[in-house]
């Protein structure tokens, strides 16, 4: 059974309607994101038909549009305007193969780029939301204007939900212009103590920096620095002068470099299992040490978040644990592609995150239609 709502009032009636049958709703977009997405229901909610007009102020960088908005479409129409998500949103086409997504989906799985530690996490871009409860009722939270928030901020909570309180149709989003000229330094780092040094040694010092990663199959850090024209030679020399020799990689190579860096192009195999971990990035050389000798580990956000690679063999292997050894509870590791295993994808919340949790759903959504099956949200 499907419901494809066209307007946002079908929408409403379609989730009263399921939460007076007591019927569970898978809402998707694309479905580009299985790992993280609705799960099994009675009934698939696509919302692919909602479509609606694109609000686009360059000069306020505001960006209003439809939920169901292709992820390809708003970076071209970005682009096109010297502009682009300050939270970089990671494609999820690598990882399962289904395609970019859209604008909705990489809100709801609130899941940023290598741009987080420096420009934000997707929620501090998302201005203003609108949507459906699971209560069916309608709602508009935030704008279009920056300001301290009184109330319940909306727009935070629901950023990361993946479509367990909320199914989303309007977002407005603060977007930043693009940096007219960018190069990344390559530096040679055969550990993960060392990569992570190099990249805070960078951090503290040199200006500019907007990307900091490192591969260990590769052994080397990536070092991304953008500025103007004019200025960017003077901050490659200065951080090429403190640091260790280096490659440098500039123009449109830079940027794909960095377009792969965020949604793993070319650094996954087909048949591999990918776990993401964030974590404070001084405990990610203790989570390298303990991890087997055929993982791949790429560390991003200068370290405090690894992806962390096994092969297709290796699906009963408790990464939760190894997380929990090397950074406690300041660290966390989720599953988002891999075989059938006993092992959870997400370790169970404590119980005090769990009650709270709760709480929240049966404001938003008290008959549990929505998503039951997803993946908890609140990605870093």
């Amino acid at each position: 059974m499907a419901y494809r709502p066209a307007t946002i009032e079908e929408l409403a009636e379609m989730i009263r309607d399921a939460a007076v049958h007591g019927r569970s709703l898978a809402v998707s977009g694309t479905g580009s994101r299985p790992g993280i997405g609705p799960g099994a229901a009675d009934a698939d909610l696509d919302l692919t038909g909602l479509g609606g007009s694109i609000d686009h102020d360059p000069g306020e960088l505001l960006l209003t549009l439809p939920a169901s908005t292709s992820l390809d479409h708003v970076e071209r129409l970005l682009a096109r305007a010297g502009q682009c998500l300050a939270f970089e949103p990671p494609s999820p086409d690598a990882i399962w193969g289904l395609g970019h997504g859209t604008i909705g989906g990489a809100v709801a799985s609130g899941l940023s780029g290598p741009r987080r530690p420096f420009a934000g996490a997707c929620r501090d871009h998302v201005l203003g939301l609108s949507g459906v409860t699971g209560r069916g009722e309608i709602f508009t939270a935030g704008g279009k204007v920056l300001k301290n928030v009184t109330g319940f901020d909306l727009p935070r909570l629901l950023t990361g939900s993946r479509g367990t309180l909320a199914v989303l149709t309007q977002i407005t989003l603060k977007v930043l212009p693009l940096a007219p000229a960018q190069a990344t330094l390559q530096l040679p780092a055969d550990t993960a103590a060392k990569a992570v040094r190099i990249m805070a040694d960078a951090l503290m010092v040199d200006g500019g920096i907007t990307g900091a990663a490192w591969s260990e199959g590769e052994g080397e850090v990536q070092l991304r620095i953008e500025s103007s024209p004019a200025v960017l030679p003077a901050l490659v020399d200065a951080a090429r002068a403190r640091l260790p020799a280096s490659r440098l990689i500039e123009g449109d190579a830079s940027r794909g470099l960095w377009t792969a860096t965020a949604s793993l192009y070319g650094h996954a195999r087909a048949d591999e299992i990918i776990w993401r971990c964030p974590l404070p990035a001084s405990r990610a050389p203790a989570l390298a040490a303990l991890l087997p000798p055929d993982a791949r580990l790429r560390l991003d956000w200068a370290g405090a978040l690894a992806w962390v690679l096994l092969p297709a063999g290796a699906a009963d292997f408790d990464l939760h644990a190894l997380v929990a050894q090397a950074a406690g509870r300041d660290g966390h590791a989720e599953r988002l592609r891999g075989p059938a295993s006993p092992i959870p994808a997400r370790a169970p919340p404590e119980p005090g995150v769990a009650a709270l949790s709760a709480r929240v759903k049966a404001l938003f959504d008290p008959a549990d239609i929505l998503s039951p099956a997803a993946a908890p949200g609140g990605a870093a």
